[in-house]
């Protein structure tokens, strides 16, 4: 009996405990989203040292917070505390409907899904954890230190 009641005891413990999901983990966007813009983003939205006058694919930098937080030519793509509506997110799960505002800026009727496919190619997501990774951060306020 007593052996009964420790087994009982042992599990309303482990029941009661704070359970620790990903959502939780705070983000920190030098370890864990710059990395995954570098490799994933970067190449198309970004400034080009050796071209200064050409422009980020969409006008939508992420080598730069003040840029990136002003968005590009289909608005603004991280809204801080919202990944549901954040276009950077939504374009990482599959192609978006074309904003009114950027309507007749390309022929495609929605904006591709992001990373861009290559040419000739399939569209290839990120892997779900960097997606997941990336909503956690837009969710926890898409906190980006100056430096």
């Amino acid at each position: 009996m007593k052996t009964v009641a420790t087994v009982v005891s042992v599990a309303v413990l482990a029941l009661s405990a704070p359970v620790v999901r990903a959502a939780d983990k705070k983000v920190d966007f030098a370890k864990d989203i710059r990395p995954i813009f570098k490799k994933s983003c970067m190449k198309c939205h970004s400034l080009d040292p050796k071209k200064p006058k050409k422009h980020a694919a969409g006008k939508f930098r992420l080598d730069d917070r003040a840029a990136a937080m002003k968005g590009g030519r289909s608005g603004q793509a991280i809204i801080p505390g919202d990944a549901t509506d954040s276009l950077l997110y939504r374009l990482l799960n599959g192609p978006v409907p074309r904003p009114a505002q950027a309507a007749g800026l390309d022929d495609e009727k929605d904006i591709p899904p992001m990373p861009k496919a290559k040419r000739g190619r399939k569209w290839k997501p990120l892997p779900a954890k960097e997606i997941a990774t990336i909503k956690d951060w837009i969710d926890q306020g898409a906190i980006w230190p100056a430096k």
